[in-house]
C-alpha cells in the first residue's frame, strides 16, 4: 500500500491523491478514497479506483476523480447492454409463450378426439 504525506491543511481525502510512483492494478483496487463512518455509525467505503474489464480483455483501473467521465461512459455502456439483454430476454419469453400455446392447443385437440372415440365406442 502506498502511503502519502500531506503537509499543511489537506483539502482532499488521502485517497483522492494519485501516487507518483506506478502501481499495479491489484494495488489500485485495494486503495480507498473514503473509509469512514457516517453520522449513524454506518461504515462508508469508497474505492479510489474502479477496475473495469472490457470485452476485448483489457483491464483498466479508473481513478474516481481523474477518470470520472470515462467511468460514466462505462456505466452508460453497461446500462445500454443490460437494456439490450432484457429486450432479447423478452423476445425469447414471447416466442416460448407462443410455443407453449401451440403445444397446449395440440394437446387439447388430441384429448378431444380421444374423448369422442371413447364416447362413440361406449354408445
Amino acid at each position: 500500500m502506498v502511503s502519502y504525506v500531506i503537509k499543511g491543511n489537506p483539502t482532499v481525502n488521502p485517497g483522492d491523491v494519485i501516487a507518483k510512483e506506478p502501481q499495479t492494478i491489484e494495488e489500485k483496487a485495494k486503495q480507498l478514497a473514503v473509509d469512514l463512518h457516517d453520522i449513524t455509525g454506518t461504515p462508508i467505503k469508497v474505492p479510489a479506483y474502479f477496475i473495469v474489464k472490457y470485452p476485448n480483455g483489457e483491464t483498466k483501473a479508473l481513478h474516481h476523480i481523474k477518470d470520472a467521465e470515462e467511468i460514466s461512459d462505462v456505466i452508460r455502456q453497461m446500462k445500454f447492454y443490460e437494456e439490450e439483454t432484457l429486450e432479447a430476454a423478452e423476445v425469447t419469453r414471447k416466442s416460448s409463450l407462443s410455443g407453449l400455446l401451440v403445444v397446449l392447443g395440440v394437446s387439447l385437440t388430441i384429448l378431444f378426439l380421444f374423448t369422442i372415440v371413447i364416447a362413440i365406442g361406449i354408445f
